[in-house]
């Protein structure tokens, strides 16, 4: 009887162990075409499919039957005790028939490519399945070939006749194998050991990855793994030396059972971004599993790899003349600060006025979609007014290609203001506020209410006037370096002035302060957060020829950008930039 070299654990009735495709339908037979065949053993767990049928040894020429006797007994009995399948199990004959008088007796013919097999339950037990086989020509005797496929394991094994077994593990004698994870930081520019501890209550295919854990923000990271060390009943290998990455195996073992110690180094790169890892395996005991459910997967606790505090990275979203929104994501440098665009979104042509609440920015990392809540809050939300004069909200959410949720309705007579504008949170309250500035030029706030179900602002709240002095307005984030949301407005003239946030929801700004003149220059401009890296706000401007520009923050009030920087051309092939 033959055992099959081990199998990954998603094999299925469609790929299963048999290579069916040298079952070949008969050409003339030759002396040299002997047909041989030969049974397996598998190990099979809860769900799968194991199949009943000999492995072609050698030889093309098939042009008899295959009779199979399947049973809960080794196959010595002609008359077949124990013959069939336990309660729970559904045998498929699938190309097959079931020989009529017998249980669990198949007679399969012919050039196929779908072979005899069971359903094995969900909770099915520990089990040992038996199954027997027997070559008959055409014109042989049915009765005969029965009784010798069910004594087969009496027999000698002649290339005709032979044995295999399905050995069913439950999911509970799977959970047997443990591990122990010692994971202790990686530190940066530096190397540390880590090791893993099996406990193998069976011979099996350890494999072992690495991601970032949950709820941290995002940042690129190159860990490498290497020294790999082990003991007697294991053989390793480093199969891809680079971390994290969520779909790559690192490490893989083949584990004889017993105990195991298995080590490793981690060394991290000098100066990287300082993030939460886990350390993630899957023990496989099975020659067949079902798909990717039947191995054991277990998690280490998180573990640091040390180095620079990660900043949210700061992007910029632009409506093209169509109506389409892409989303530009921040790259964190500040010679390619944009990468995109990557469309989100149609029909927002409908806007006259489009804004975010506070800078767009990256959202902690979650394994599953977050919608609107606690944990969304201050990525930039946006509000848009539509031709009739509705105000629209739209909260942000964490959600792959659809970063804002459904609009929700804010109220009508909006089209009293000629410019809304986000402001951040000018109150520090951790709401985030609005700004609209009425056809007389007076200044207003909403206060934002936090609210995901009620109204998204409290009644507003004068601020002043004179604000008509003013053709751009560009707020939401600090830009002197208090901690307090600032806001930039550009008069007639051209000239940028500054207005510091004082954190106080009745008096939000503090008298201006003059950046600079030659402003008149640009059509567009947005605070957008920090997009260098430096966690300083910056912000954007476009010419009027299309070509987007970086002034980067300095976190200074005087001085507040330092020279511009060129992003690209092109820009002018959209309408509003926030």
């Amino acid at each position: 009887m033959k055992r099959l070299t081990r199998h990954a654990a998603t094999l299925t009735a469609a790929t299963g162990l048999l290579t069916t495709a040298t079952l070949l339908a008969p050409p003339a037979a030759t002396a040299a075409d002997e047909l041989k065949l030969s049974g397996y053993d598998v190990v099979a767990a809860p769900r799968s499919l194991p199949r009943f049928y000999p492995v072609v040894e050698s030889g093309t020429t098939f042009s008899g039957k295959v009779v199979i006797a399947v049973g809960t007994k080794p196959m010595t009995d002609p008359a077949g005790a124990g013959a069939g399948l336990p309660a729970g199990y559904r045998l498929n004959p699938n190309h097959c028939d079931l020989a009529t008088g017998y249980t669990g007796v198949f007679v399969c013919e012919g050039s196929i490519y779908t072979v005899p097999d069971a359903v094995v339950p969900a909770d099915a037990a520990d089990t040992t399945l038996y199954w027997g086989f027997k070559y008959m020509s055409g014109s042989g005797d049915l009765a005969t070939a029965v009784k010798e496929a069910r004594s087969a394991a009496s027999l000698p094994a002649d290339g005709r006749r032979g044995t295999g077994k399905v050995t069913v593990k439950s999911r509970a004698h799977a959970l047997l194998n443990t591990i122990a994870f010692d994971t202790p930081a990686v530190p940066d520019g530096g190397t540390v050991r880590q090791q893993l501890r099996v406990h193998a209550n069976d011979a099996g295919r350890l494999t072992l990855r690495f991601d970032r854990a949950d709820g941290q923000l995002y940042a690129n990271l190159a860990v490498r793994i290497s020294d790999l060390t082990t003991g007697p009943g294991a053989t390793c290998e480093i199969r891809y030396e680079t971390l994290p990455d969520n779909l790559l195996t690192n490490l893989a073992c083949e584990l004889e059972p017993g105990d195991h110690v298995i080590g490793y180094a981690l060394t991290g790169t000098a100066g990287q971004y300082a993030q939460k890892l886990h350390a993630l395996t899957r023990y496989d005991i099975y020659d067949l599993g079902y798909w990717d459910e039947s191995d054991v997967k277990l998690a280490s606790a998180p573990f640091a790899v040390q180095g620079r505090t990660i900043l949210p990275s700061h992007g910029l979203i632009a409506r093209n003349t169509a109506g389409t929104l892409v989303d530009y994501s921040g790259t964190r440098s500040a010679t390619a600060p944009l990468s995109g665009p990557y469309k989100i979104g149609t029909g927002w042509q409908t806007y006259n006025a489009l804004t975010a609440l506070s800078p767009y920015k990256q959202g902690n990392h979650y394994w599953a979609d977050q919608k609107p809540s606690a944990r969304t809050r201050g990525l930039g939300d946006v509000v848009a007014r539509d031709a009739s004069g509705t105000l629209w909200y739209y909260d942000r959410q964490l959600v792959r290609e659809k970063p804002f949720a459904a609009r929700v309705r804010v109220g009508g007579g909006w089209n009293v203001y000629d410019r809304i504008d986000g402001a951040g949170d000018l109150n520090r309250d951790g709401y985030v506020d609005l700004l609209a500035r009425d056809k007389t030029g007076v200044l207003w706030l909403y206060k934002g209410t936090g609210s995901f179900t009620g109204a998204r602002f409290k009644a507003r709240v004068r601020i002043g006037g004179g604000w008509g002095a003013y053709d751009r307005l560009a707020g939401g984030a600090d830009l002197s370096g208090d901690g307090r949301a600032d806001l930039l407005a550009r008069d007639r003239a051209g000239v940028l002035w500054l207005y510091k946030g004082t954190g106080d929801a009745t008096r939000p700004y503090a008298g201006r302060t003059q950046i600079g003149g030659g402003w008149q220059g640009y059509d567009h401009l947005v605070v957008t957060g920090d997009l260098t890296d430096d966690g300083k706000a910056d912000a954007v401007a476009r010419d009027r020829s299309g070509v987007l520009w970086l002034y980067k923050g300095t976190g200074k009030a005087t001085g507040t950008f330092t020279g511009r920087t060129r992003i690209g051309g092109g820009w002018n092939t959209y309408n509003h930039l926030f």
